[in-house]
């Protein structure tokens, strides 16, 4: 099924709001014929905090089901993903090709309505509901445990812990700040990585992390016994309804974590939640053993992140940034 240049850079689009680590946006598409195939942008990875390649893995894996969302609602399907290890294109490394077929019997995906809606929200949430575990509760599967606000207290702790065990490391703050956009001047502030809008924060807080988060300031606090306080997470943590242990299958491969990972993320959105991933309480190994032995996740599945959840009104979440259409067109 051939698309129209601009049904192209429609479908782009939409794909293109799909999550990825850090909002490096990894993924770059082409058209040939009937079919769409994936790239990965090489430069675009994080290699002190993604050494294994794992997390971009499952970054394209959530813009795949992004287009596929995104074709869903033009009456088209994209079929399962095949080796592309004949494609070539400057800067890129292919990673799947997939057939696009038109049916008249596919409807619409139904989380697609909300891909406009999902975002992140790094603040505080706002007041909790009486109602919001029996509604969160809706989202209990073999790959998703639910964790009350009971447990809250003890998540912050060993989060906080977990963060501590990799923002204490030079190089992994640099890497980490090279992808901050703490003041509006920045070139990419509206391309791609953390900007302070999405990071939820005010004024003043921008400007306290833009001098205090810069790497050898950070060192120098470090030293000094500060410097974890600045990168707690304790109070929107706290501030949660709750949060979400998402746990496939050991063996799931790390493209199909993507794809299930950004399905999730939807389906609370569905719900009336926001989130923000909590992804070193999952990164670090005695964390993530510790939440898998107190939450009795199966042996046959791992925690692959972990989110906290919870409510606010829609126009005080900012909308991530993302890179113009036609360069993610190769």
């Amino acid at each position: 099924m051939r698309l129209s240049i601009n049904e192209r850079r429609a479908v782009v689009a939409e794909a293109a709001r799909a999550p990825s680590v850090h909002n490096i946006q990894p993924a770059r598409w082409r058209f040939e014929d009937d079919d769409v195939v994936l790239f990965r942008a090489t430069d675009r990875i994080l290699p002190v905090a993604d050494p294994s390649g794992h997390d971009v893995q499952a970054s394209l894996g959530a813009a795949f089901e992004g287009m596929a969302l995104a074709l869903s609602t033009r009456g088209l399907r994209l079929g399962d993903p095949q080796s592309a290890e004949d494609a070539r294109a400057n800067g890129c490394a292919p990673v799947v090709r997939a057939r696009i077929t038109e049916s008249g019997d596919v409807h619409p995906d139904p989380l697609a309505a909300f891909v406009s809606k999902r975002h992140a929200f790094r603040g505080k949430f706002g007041a909790s509901r009486a109602e919001d575990l029996a509604v969160l509760s809706a989202l209990d599967s073999a790959d998703v445990r639910l964790v009350g606000a009971d447990d809250l207290n003890a998540l912050a702790r060993l989060h906080d812990d977990a963060t501590w065990t990799y923002e204490s490391r030079p190089e992994y703050h640099r890497e980490l700040w090279s992808w901050l956009r703490l003041s509006r001047r920045h070139p990419s502030y509206h391309r791609d990585g953390l900007n302070a809008d999405c990071l939820a924060l005010s004024a003043p807080e921008r400007w306290a992390a833009s001098r205090l988060l810069q790497p050898t300031r950070f060192a120098w606090l470090s030293r000094l016994g500060v410097a974890r306080y600045l990168v707690s997470e304790s109070a929107p943590v706290k501030s949660a309804s709750a949060a979400l242990l998402f746990c496939p299958r050991r063996d799931a491969a790390a493209f199909d974590v993507g794809r299930r990972f950004y399905r999730l993320w939807l389906e609370v959105t569905a719900l009336g939640f926001h989130l923000t991933p909590m992804s070193a309480s999952a990164d670090h190994v005695p964390t993530r053993a510790a939440l898998e032995s107190a939450h009795r996740i199966p042996g046959d599945h791992r925690i692959a992140n972990v989110f906290r959840v919870g409510r606010v009104p829609p126009d005080e979440v900012a909308v991530s940034p993302r890179l113009p259409v036609d360069e993610l067109i190769v």
